[in-house]
């Protein structure tokens, strides 16, 4: 039985996650925990905000529609399959990255489904970062941000970026795995700013390596040379119509973190389908 974490901040946003999950695992045995996170009041003077103290009007109100969200869920699920589904609801108190990856720790979640405003960010947001993109870059599973406005579509196609790592097909049977469903057809990218004679003998191996070990029917290896990789995906996603980016974040050194962006965060603000952060 998979567990999906769900956060909420109860906007048209978050609620088009929410029916995006719901419509993910309809039918399937699955664990959904909704959760909150209330901001603690801000102390006078130079005393640190205390994640015991909350504001408990928004309290109150975040519990009320939690009531909401939970009925609107079980409906939205369908009375024959009520028995397949195991629904919880939490209000944290904290800050509201924080609070989310302690909750998928302690839950043992599979997978956050989340909202994300995608190129509706601000200019300051994109450049001091937001809470989806702290999270996939901490969160102990995999994230997957559900552009606002979105509307569900059956996982047939999905893009998988590659960085070239062996470990991708594993990477690749982990996302299906999450997604429950059978994908007919996966198309790895790899995006490269030029195609060096010398290494298309590489490249070739590789994607011959990828497709004989892929978890799908039918794996595509495609090599694309360009500068922007964002816009790449962004537009080859939109090509083949696919219902799903697929990126494996690659760890990088705290020093050198300081000083790039990665392709993963830039792709937040980028993709119009989904988009799946595999840590």
């Amino acid at each position: 039985m998979k567990r999906l974490l769900i956060p909420t901040d109860f906007s048209d946003n978050a609620g088009d996650a929410l029916q995006y999950a719901l419509n993910l695992v309809k039918g399937q045995p699955v664990e959904l925990h909704i959760v909150h996170v209330v901001s603690p009041i801000a102390l006078p003077g130079d005393m640190v905000m205390a994640a015991s103290i909350p504001d408990n009007q928004e309290l109150l109100k975040a519990e009320k529609a939690m009531e909401a969200l939970e009925s609107f869920s079980k409906l939205y699920f369908g009375d024959t399959d009520q028995a397949k589904l195991k629904l919880t609801t939490s209000v944290e108190i904290g800050g509201v990255a924080e609070a989310l990856k302690l909750a998928a720790a302690e839950y043992g979640a599979d997978a956050i489904i989340m909202g994300n405003q995608g190129d509706n960010h601000s200019l300051m947001d994109k450049v001091l970062g937001t809470i989806s993109t702290d999270l996939i870059n901490n969160a102990p599973c995999p994230v997957l941000l559900v552009p606002k406005g979105y509307e569900y579509k059956p996982i047939d196609n999905i893009i998988f970026s590659t960085n070239l790592n062996h470990s991708d097909p594993y990477e690749l049977w982990k996302a299906t795995k999450i997604l429950g469903s059978k994908v007919k057809s996966i198309r790895c990218l790899y995006v490269t700013k030029a195609k060096a004679e010398s290494d298309m003998e590489h490249l070739e191996e590789f994607g011959k390596y990828m497709t004989e070990h892929s978890p799908s029917v039918q794996t595509i290896f495609n090599v694309v040379e360009g500068d922007n990789v964002e816009s790449i995906i962004a537009e080859y996603a939109d090509t083949y119509n696919a219902e799903m980016i697929v990126m494996h974040r690659i760890k990088k050194s705290l020093w050198s973190s300081l000083f790039s962006i990665s392709h993963t965060k830039r792709m937040v603000f980028w993709s119009k389908v989904p988009l799946m952060i595999l840590n």
